[in-house]
């Protein structure tokens, strides 16, 4: 961060980085500016891509689909359509997950705050029974 309390990044410069396992990638934009209250993460679906079903500790979250709607956002038990420059927000304990079913690559901006404790502030949870998976 610069000495004025500020920081730029270009996309371009920020590293897309793959989810373990392949799929979605995301850039980690709050890091690449020094983001110390929230998280901030420009992620890209392609089709096909879907993020595990999930819930947070302590992060609420809102979801903006940047580019390539209609999606579909689980949302507890309600698949919600969203289109180009939707927000959506999520509460830290509602079920949620980005699903990519169409034929075009979706981008998404996720924000999050507080930023919780990193990963393991996300838990993973069964579709299914909605029970957490263990780590």
């Amino acid at each position: 961060m610069s000495d004025e309390g500020w920081a730029k990044a270009a996309t371009a410069d920020i590293e897309l980085r793959e989810r373990r396992g392949g799929g979605a990638g995301s850039c980690d934009i709050a890091g690449a500016v020094g983001a110390e209250s929230m998280t901030a993460r420009l992620w890209r679906f392609g089709p096909g891509d879907a993020m595990p079903l999930h819930r947070h500790r302590s992060q609420e979250e809102l979801y903006n689909l940047v580019s390539g709607g209609p999606q579909t956002l689980q949302v507890g038990a309600q698949q919600v359509e969203v289109e180009d420059g939707d927000w959506v927000r999520v509460s830290k304990d509602t079920p949620r997950r980005i699903m990519n079913t169409s034929d075009r690559d979706a981008a998404w901006l996720i924000l999050g705050a507080p930023p919780g404790d990193g990963i393991t502030d996300g838990v993973r949870l069964d579709p299914e029974t909605l029970e957490e998976i263990p780590r």
